[in-house]
């Protein structure tokens, strides 16, 4: 299949605010045996913990020698090494540990943990969203040598997993649902804009122009320095063009762009409701019509969420810059990581046709 054509002129590069700033996978989990070795492992990046690390880092929190666990499970198909502890209670922890040393992060996902730590404890004062609670974050890891998030288990099994037993009317509850979640979430404010860790620092924009595109220039910059092609000229140029819009966007919202993905929601297997949401490691305090769902909300969606923006105007062009940014995103991700499930022929058609629609406004 072949991409349409670009029918955009590229025009000199547009000078932008410079930025320093997160697939699905159907592979069951492995089993992390008790006999396995240990490890040594950075504050950054670590090696796979073993199962007597786990054991211990989960002692050391609960300040109990007592507690025993039976089986750890890593999740597969995540950019974090997730693991599943089982307890011989039969209560479950979720141990979240940054990427393995051999992983090559972009920009924006170099917070992660932070990110989502932050996020959590956010979403737990101000809200009544079924998320995982924060047990505990060791930005450090002390003995364990790495840093690590601890927290709750959401009950049920991932929408990935369940989507081929989901009928019609199912799908649109789930939907609805998500629509309403999400509605929740951009309800939540902040007093600046741009990159979670950096607002909570206090070290955020005071528009969302100059943090969008401080966004936009480290995604590019990720493409530099792997040499991916992608039509850098004309992203600058056309998005430079329409920036404008973006203040429009005067108040900061939580965006959570991971929200509404397969992997991070989680059904109840026989009834398929919703039971929570996982996966707050990729959060921007920015414009609501960047969230998860947005771009591509069903009718159902739309129901839950309050309203269907128009595709007009300051809207539509705010909508085309955000669909060319996740665009650039995923193609730069594949080259990144090039055994993910990241489509880059449509990652590519679909910045493709957001700058065309772009350059005809």
């Amino acid at each position: 299949m072949h991409l349409p054509p670009l029918d955009v002129a590229v025009y000199p590069v547009v000078t932008m605010s410079h930025g320093r700033h997160g697939g699905r996978s159907t592979r069951a989990p492995s089993v992390v045996s008790n006999t396995s070795s240990s490890s040594s492992a950075s504050s950054t990046t670590c090696v796979s913990p073993d199962f007597s690390s786990i054991q211990k880092v989960i002692r050391n929190v609960f300040r109990s020698p007592r507690i025993t666990i039976q089986q750890v499970e890593r999740l597969q198909g995540h950019l974090h090494q997730v693991y599943i502890s089982r307890l011989a209670d039969g209560s479950s922890l979720c141990l979240k540990c940054p990427p393995s040393y051999n992983t090559r992060l972009m920009r924006h996902e170099k917070h992660g943990l932070e990110t989502e730590r932050k996020t959590l404890e956010f979403l737990h004062e101000y809200t009544s969203l079924p998320v995982p609670q924060l047990i505990k974050y060791d930005s450090h890891g002390g003995s364990f040598g790495s840093a690590f998030l601890l927290m709750t288990l959401i009950p049920g099994r991932r929408l990935s997993d369940l989507s081929s037993h989901i009928s019609s009317s199912q799908k649109a509850a789930i939907d609805r649902t998500l629509g309403a979640y999400v509605r929740n979430l951009s309800a939540l404010s902040a007093t600046q804009f741009g990159p979670t860790h950096r607002v909570f620092a206090k070290k955020g924009n005071s528009s969302w122009r100059e943090a969008f595109l401080a966004l936009l220039e480290s995604s590019l910059r990720d493409a530099e320095d792997m040499l991916v092609t992608v039509p850098y000229d004309s992203v600058r140029y056309y998005i430079g063009k329409h920036s404008h819009l973006l203040d429009e966007v005067t108040e900061p919202r939580l965006v959570s762009f991971d929200v509404c993905e397969p992997d991070n929601v989680m059904l109840d297997e026989a009834t398929k409701q919703v039971t929570g949401l996982v996966g707050f490691s990729n959060v921007v305090w920015g414009d609501p019509l960047m969230s998860g769902g947005i771009a591509d909300g069903s009718d159902a969606f739309f129901e839950g969420f309050g309203q269907c923006p128009t595709r007009s105007g300051g809207t539509k062009a705010r909508l085309l810059m955000y669909t060319a940014y996740r665009a650039v995103v995923r193609i730069v991700a594949h080259h990144y990581r090039p055994h993910s499930d990241t489509d880059e022929l449509d990652a590519r058609r679909e910045l493709t046709y957001a700058l065309n629609d772009l350059a005809q406004m």
